[in-house]
C-alpha cells in the first residue's frame, strides 16, 4: 500500500510502502548497529532454513504460550533499511516487502532471504511477505497504465473488469473484486516463466508465509458507507474467505510447501455473521490462518483510541488465540523524532497491554512509512526487540 497522498506526504496511517528512501546510508548502518545489540526471546525462533519448515508448522501449537515474549518488526520499504540490517537485527518475526523497490526484478532471492532469517544473535527469523490481495498497486509488474486515465479513473473498455475505483488517501492503489478469476490469476498460479505471479515468486524465494494486506475488501464492497454495494456483507465475506483460503490451499497443497504461513492483516471482524456470530465461514477461516497481523489496536497514531472500541477489538483477537493463533500487532505510536521523553510512555503502555492480551506487538513511528527497524534501548522505559534469552 502506497503511503503517498496526493501531495506526495504521508497521511500518517499503517500499510506505508515507497514514500521515498530516506533513511539510507549512515541512518542504515547506525540500525544495523543498534539493532545487532538487541535481541529476541528464543535461540531457535520461529523460522529455520527454507520456508515453511516443521517449526512453522507449528507455530499455531504455541505461538500464543510465547507470545508475551517474542519481537516484532515490520519493514515495507527494505531498501531503506539494508540487507545486512535485516540480517544483523535479532527478533522473532518480520514482516517483509518483498521487494526492494516493489517490482521484480529488486525481489529478494532465496539465498538473500535465508540470511536474513540465519543472522542475528538469537537464532532463525519467521519471515512473511507482504501481499495485497484487495488492492492493485501501479508500481508492480502487472500493472498497464493505459488502465486508466490521467484522473486514475479505469478506463471504459481498457480497464479490465476486476478493477475498480482509486483510493483517495493511498496514491496509485486501486480497489479490486477480489472474487474475480481475473484478479486471482495474477496473484497466483503461474509458478515459472517471465509472467511467474507474485505468490509462485514469494513462495519460490523460501518466505515462511504471507501477510495478506487489505482483507477489508470485503467491506468496502458491501457497505455503501465503506465504498460500493456490489454484494451483501455475507456474499462479500464468503468471497473473501474463500480467497483467502485459495491462497492457502494453492501455496500447501499445489505448490507442495507443508506448513506455509498464511497472517491476514486487519479485517478481524470477518469471522462474524451478520448476527455477530461465529459460524461455518468462520470455522474455514480458523482453519486456513496460522494468525493475524493487527494495526492501531491501542492507538490511531499518538492518540489513543476509545476504551469501548478497543475492549471489542480485544474480545474479538480472543477468538485467534483462543485457538493458538499468533497475533502481530504494530501500534504508530512514536513521534517522528522519537524520544523517551516524547514517546516513551506511549510505547510502554502500547506494548504492556499488548503483551498482557498474549500478542506480539511492535512500535512504530507515527508516519507508517515503515522505513526502519525501530530499537527502544536500555534507555526507554520499554525495550524493543526483547533481549534474547540464556
Amino acid at each position: 500500500m502506497n503511503t503517498m497522498n496526493a501531495s506526495g506526504i504521508a497521511p500518517g496511517a499503517a500499510r506505508g510502502r515507497w514514500s521515498g528512501w530516506l533513511k539510507v546510508g549512515l541512518c542504515a548502518f547506525a540500525q544495523l548497529l543498534l539493532a545487532a545489540s538487541a535481541g529476541c526471546t528464543t535461540g531457535d525462533g520461529g523460522g529455520g532454513g527454507g520456508n515453511a519448515n516443521d517449526n512453522n508448522a507449528n507455530v499455531n501449537d504455541n505461538g500464543n504460550d510465547n507470545a508475551t515474549g517474542e519481537s516484532l518488526v515490520y519493514v515495507l520499504q527494505p531498501n531503506a533499511v539494508g540487507d545486512a540490517a535485516l540480517a544483523a537485527a535479532s527478533f522473532d518475526w518480520l514482516v517483509l516487502e518483498p521487494s526492494r523497490e516493489g517490482d521484480a526484478s529488486s525481489e529478494y532471492t532465496q539465498a538473500e532471504v535465508e540470511t536474513i532469517r540465519q543472522g542475528g544473535a538469537c537464532g532463525t527469523k519467521v519471515i512473511l511477505a507482504y501481499l495485497s490481495i484487495g488492492e492493485a498497486e501501479d508500481y508492480r509488474d502487472y500493472w498497464d497504465s493505459g488502465w486508466v486515465n490521467g484522473a486514475g479513473t479505469p478506463r471504459n473498455g481498457a480497464a479490465p473488469p476486476w478493477l475498480g475505483p482509486s483510493n483517495p488517501e493511498w496514491e496509485g492503489n486501486y480497489k479490486v473484486r477480489y472474487w474475480d478469476p481475473g484478479w486471482q490469476a495474477i496473484i497466483l498460479g503461474t509458478a515459472s516463466g517471465p509472467q511467474k505471479t507474485p505468490l509462485d515468486r514469494i513462495i519460490d524465494a523460501g518466505f515462511d508465509g504471507v501477510y495478506l494486506d487489505i482483507v477489508d475488501a470485503f467491506e468496502f464492497w458491501s457497505d455503501p458507507d465503506e465504498g460500493i454495494e456490489e454484494l451483501s456483507r455475507q456474499e462479500a465475506r464468503e468471497r473473501m474467505i474463500g480467497w483467502v483460503t485459495r491462497i492457502a490451499e494453492y501455496a500447501r497443497d499445489t505448490r507442495g510447501v507443508e506448513g506455509f504461513l498464511v497472517f491476514p492483516q486487519n479485517a478481524e471482524e470477518i469471522i462474524f455473521n451478520d448476527d455477530d456470530e461465529l459460524d461455518g465461514l468462520s470455522d474455514e477461516y480458523f482453519a486456513v490462518v496460522d494468525g493475524i497481523g493487527i494495526e492501531s489496536l491501542f492507538y490511531s497514531g499518538t492518540d489513543p483510541n476509545d476504551d469501548e472500541e478497543v475492549a471489542r477489538r480485544l474480545a474479538t483477537l480472543a477468538e485467534f488465540t483462543d485457538r493458538g493463533k499468533t497475533v502481530l500487532v504494530t501500534d504508530y505510536v512514536l513521534n517522528a523524532n522519537y524520544t523517551p521523553a516524547n514517546s516513551g510512555a506511549r510505547a510502554a503502555d502500547f506494548v504492556g497491554r499488548a503483551r498482557q492480551a498474549g500478542l506480539i506487538p511492535y512500535a512504530a513511528v507515527e508516519e507508517g512509512d515503515l522505513d526502519e527497524i525501530v530499537v527502544l534501548g536500555s534507555d526507554w522505559p520499554v525495550v524493543q526487540p526483547m533481549p534474547c534469552e540464556p
